[in-house]
């Protein structure tokens, strides 16, 4: 059983530069010609066996052109039902981009105030170094808490119980809060889940609502994304594609794993067309006003931003999000100067065949 389920961008960026730049250029119209698909194909048959995963589904979006969309493999093992667009999977850490998003929204609303520590908020938690945290460091990974999914006693815990214990959030920040902070809150970056559970938090105590419901109001419903909801319960609404796990056992099927150890960090589902409409919302910012995009998308040095990331290839960005939990895979990225959006997602996340399929997408649309 793996420790860690979520993905850390370094080693997609130190995969993609490890080619030479060469000057950017804007593509022409009809990107998604008869060759461009023929490569994307390709690499994704190169990828799908090469990481033996049981399933693989890409969307290639490009504003004004019909969208690409490939298929591989099973969305079901046991039914030998193939992978299909409209099946439901689990996101893993792209949740973090609708968690990052309300509170932006609050911090417009005059509700949060970036700047203001979390003890402020939440002095009943007793945070370690709480009063020297602000708000911003959480969302931007840079407040030095241990990350409590790295504690080998929650996977122990949660192994014994065939994956079924349920987590409140309060105990994985108990988890968190047993270990010395990694560095001075502000001095440092390291992406950590803890950040993300200590919004959630936030977003429960200033409104007296779940996380999941001030989010599904302020985000998910006022962009009819309505395939995507929070997966806190066991099982996910059909249609839904299954997700695997190898463990010592052999391929488990860790489909209804009970997720809730990620809460705001990473339990949400969606699927494929809703993952697309929510690239460009997220990558344009589109709501939040002027100074709250500038927050999300002040990229670090470790282009990380307010529960966002970025990806710089060449001359091209691209902003998005990463996603890892048991049985799942997911990359959703967006290029706002070429209007590109890459969803990708493969229904295990062993050898994580949706990054080793964004790594190869992306060099062939920067080729064109």
């Amino acid at each position: 059983m793996k420790t860690i389920y979520f993905f850390f961008l370094a080693s997609l960026t130190a995969l993609l530069l490890n080619t030479s730049c060469k000057k950017g250029q804007i593509l022409a119209p009809n990107v998604l010609t008869n060759e461009v698909k023929l490569e994307l194909a390709d690499a994704t048959d190169k990828v799908f066996l090469e990481t033996a995963t049981p399933g693989l589904i890409a969307l290639v979006s490009v504003e004004g052109e019909p969208d690409f969309l490939i298929k591989r493999g099973m969305g079901n093992l046991l039914t030998a039902e193939p992978i299909n667009e409209n099946n439901a999977f689990r996101i893993g850490s792209v949740t973090k981009t609708f968690t990052g998003t309300a509170v932006l929204m609050m911090v417009d609303e005059g509700l949060i105030d970036l700047d203001n520590s979390i003890a402020s908020y939440l002095p009943e938690l007793n945070i370690p170094s709480g009063d020297a945290i602000t708000i911003r460091m959480l969302g931007n990974m840079t407040s030095g808490l241990f990350n409590y999914s790295e504690d080998p006693d929650l996977w122990e815990s949660y192994i014994a119980s065939a994956y079924t214990q349920s987590f409140q959030p309060d105990s994985l920040l108990a988890i968190a809060f047993r270990y010395p902070l990694n560095f001075a809150p502000g001095t440092d970056y390291e992406y950590c889940n803890t950040n993300t559970v200590l919004l959630g938090v936030l977003l429960e105590k200033l409104t007296g609502k779940s996380a999941y419901q001030v989010i599904t109001e302020k985000v998910i419903s006022p962009l009819n994304l309505t395939n995507t909801y929070f997966g806190g319960s066991f099982f996910m609404h059909e249609p839904y594609s299954k997700g695997y796990s190898f463990e010592e056992e052999g391929l488990l099927d860790a489909t209804n794993w009970n997720p809730s150890w990620g809460y705001t960090a990473g339990t949400m589902i969606s699927n494929i067309e809703d993952l697309k409409k929510w690239a460009r919302h997220l990558a344009n910012g589109d709501l939040l006003s002027e100074n709250m995009r500038a927050e999300q998308f002040n990229f670090g040095s470790d282009n990380y931003g307010f529960c966002v990331e970025s990806i710089k290839y060449k001359n091209d960005r691209w902003i998005g999000h990463p996603g890892v939990i048991s049985g799942y895979n997911t990359q959703l990225w967006y290029n706002p100067a070429k209007k590109i959006t890459l969803a990708i997602n493969s229904n295990t996340a062993d050898n994580l065949p949706a990054q080793s399929l964004l790594i190869a997408y992306i060099r062939i649309l920067e080729n064109l």
